[in-house]
């Protein structure tokens, strides 16, 4: 069965970078981006997610708040929270509102896929 990945960031070069990661997989999964949360809560209305990769600081509807959202309405979904200013606060914050993960950027796409795949088998 595909799995259902949406990637949410407005960094255009790791979205794509993940995008295409997952997308060249070994594994069928369907991959949709967003960059900005109003774009994502659009996406997560239309189908259902197995996983949303989001960064925590995004325009508009930060990634906690979608998270929180994603946690109401679709508790099955999977999410990790991406960020580029990580704080030992925000990754509190993450874990206590049901993150997956909590993954400090930079880093390396490779294991990051590879604990995705683990994530979703």
């Amino acid at each position: 069965m595909t799995k259902r990945i949406l990637i949410v960031d407005d960094e255009e070069t790791l979205t794509f970078s993940l995008y295409q990661s997952f997308i060249l997989s070994k594994y069928p999964y369907e991959v949709l981006t967003a960059g900005s949360g109003e774009e994502a809560l659009e996406k997560l209305g239309e189908k259902p997610f197995d996983l949303v990769i989001t960064d925590i600081f995004l325009p508009g509807i930060s990634g906690i708040d979608l998270l929180k959202y994603i946690r109401e309405k679709m508790p099955e979904a999977k999410v990790i929270i991406i960020t580029a200013y990580g704080s030992e606060e925000k990754r509190d914050e993450a874990m206590s509102n049901g993150a997956l993960m909590y993954i400090e950027k930079p880093f390396d796409i490779i294991d990051f896929k590879q604990k995705v795949m683990e994530t979703l088998e």
